[in-house]
């Protein structure tokens, strides 16, 4: 009986983190037309449940953030994509959970004027 308490702890420790809640952060991309590094802050709200992961992500001073679509996280990767309107495909995320306050990885897809990728740093918000 006095190991019963120990299966809920060893459930949650193999399926991991809880990346539920908000984040901050930012997203660095070379703009395809000069070169030019550009560094934009974002925040997102995160909702997780089992391994589906449900939300929104967007630039910190839109009023409206883009839906999350296909949101998954298995173990520390975290991967999802959004279709925001300037953007002529989807941009795909591919992240990992460095710990359980940051979240950093890559993301890319294509605008009218050319493929773009950048480097993606979030920070849970207490």
């Amino acid at each position: 009986m006095k190991r019963m308490w120990l299966l809920p702890l060893v459930a949650l420790a193999l399926y991991g983190a809880d990346i539920s809640g908000q984040w901050t952060g930012s997203v660095e991309i070379t703009d395809p037309g000069s070169g030019e590094k550009i560094a934009t802050p974002v925040k997102a709200q995160f909702t997780q449940k089992d391994s589906e992961v449900t939300g929104t992500i967007g630039r910190e001073q839109d009023a409206e953030a883009q839906a999350i679509r296909a949101g998954k996280l298995d173990g520390k990767n975290l991967v999802f994509e959004v279709q925001p309107p300037e953007a002529t495909s989807a941009i795909k995320f591919t992240l990992v959970l460095a710990s359980d306050d940051r979240i950093e990885g890559a993301m890319e897809g294509a605008v009218d004027v050319g493929k773009i990728s950048g480097k993606v740093v979030l920070t849970r918000v207490k």
